[in-house]
């Protein structure tokens, strides 16, 4: 069952990118990040974050998680990916991540504001600071896609789109919380199985641009 959440406003509806991530929240910055590849899309209610760091693993041989070995594992199961309904008051956001490749017990709040055409999110006590920058309009056209165990599964915004691929239920599941080097290779596989491509339409219909798998980079789908 879903929560009931009012409608998100439409100033903050549409597909964005990160531009920058630094610690903390202002100059000078201890740290700083603008190569990560970072597009989250916000729909009316729904949300859904994907963000692929420039350094990897080597995947060029790799076209499924059953090849990949601990180390592949590892990274794939600690990348940021998330999926779920967003909550907005007064400027403060909260993204309930309903599916989360990598859960952890912090809840994931920001505080909003604009400078200029460039939406900033702080975190609530100052710890870091990120830029998004708008890839749509506000207008765009949102196709949302729900499975029947109420799991988001499609959100597309205009051109842009995130395809979700839930983990399979299992039996017996480790500590979902434990740090992935500590994880079994089996319980790696399963966290790793939740999929989030991020996909833009082209001429000849939706192609993957990102991935939580990367061997899926690239590929078409319907």
């Amino acid at each position: 069952m879903t929560m009931p959440l009012p409608s998100v406003h439409p100033a903050y509806q549409g597909a964005w990118q990160r531009t920058l991530y630094a610690e903390p929240y202002t100059p000078p910055y201890r740290a700083t990040d603008t190569t990560t590849r970072v597009v989250w899309l916000q729909g009316q209610q729904w949300h859904a974050d994907l963000r692929i760091p420039l350094e990897s693993p080597d995947f060029s041989h790799v076209q499924s998680l059953a090849a990949c070995n601990r180390a592949q594992l590892e990274w794939l199961a600690s990348l940021t990916a998330f999926a779920g309904l967003t909550q907005i008051d007064g400027g403060v956001c909260t993204w309930h991540r309903l599916q989360d490749l990598c859960p952890s017990l912090e809840k994931d709040v920001g505080l909003l504001r604009w400078q200029a055409d460039t939406l900033e999110e702080r975190h609530p006590a100052g710890h870091y600071v990120e830029h998004w920058q708008r890839l749509t309009t506000p207008s765009a056209a949102e196709t949302v896609r729900v499975d029947e165990q109420g799991r988001l599964r499609w959100l597309a915004l205009g051109d842009h789109a995130m395809a979700i691929t839930p983990r399979p239920p299992i039996a017996d599941q480790s500590d979902p919380f434990a740090l992935p080097r500590h994880a079994s290779l089996d319980d790696l596989r399963w966290r790793a199985s939740l999929c989030i491509d991020y996909c833009q339409r082209g001429p000849n219909g939706w192609h993957i641009e990102l991935s939580t798998q990367p061997w899926r980079r690239g590929s078409c789908i319907e």
